[in-house]
């Protein structure tokens, strides 16, 4: 009769356990960040052509050169770009401004973008770089942002532009 009890308290405890756990991974689901909201289609799909695109940076040898998603990773890490002896966040910073400047003369409604750079954390977000350009004289501003992962650290690009 003893042992009987004992094997039910045993069970009893387990299946505590095994509901402790389902609820533990159902709540680190909910909480888990949910994609960003994207503002608008077509700056979403600028953006993610923008970070796809090659620079001329390679932070570990050459022809390994980084396209800006890399390079942004690489700003993070404060990693060199070895064949232009400068630093990530330097060249990119300079490079995507050119592209974006580039990209201003060739889009006539586009007035003004800006990018943001920052790390994703519990009580806010902490900035690493902002790259800017052009005047917005509309309040017409749309935006998207994409998050990275470097290092198990949530980084978020954020574009923004204007439009006349």
């Amino acid at each position: 009769m003893e042992k009987k009890a004992q094997q039910e308290m045993v069970g009893f405890v387990l299946i505590v356990v095994l509901v402790v756990i389902g609820m533990m991974v159902f709540l680190i689901l909910s909480i888990r960040d949910k994609p960003s909201e994207v503002n608008n289609v077509e700056v979403d799909n600028l953006l993610n052509s923008v970070m796809k695109y090659t620079t001329e940076c390679a932070t570990s040898f050459e022809p390994d050169y980084d396209n800006f998603e890399d390079l942004f990773k690489s700003c993070y890490k404060n990693d060199q770009c070895d064949n232009l002896k400068k630093g990530a966040c330097d060249y990119l910073e300079e490079s995507l401004g050119d592209v974006m400047q580039d990209l201003l003369k060739s889009e006539a409604d586009v007035e003004y973008y800006s990018f943001e750079f920052f790390v994703r954390e519990d009580g806010g977000n902490e900035g690493i770089l902002e790259i800017d350009g052009g005047n917005c004289s509309s309040k017409n501003i749309l935006g998207s942002q994409k998050s990275l992962i470097s290092g198990g650290t949530s980084l978020v690009v954020r574009m923004e532009l204007c439009n006349s």
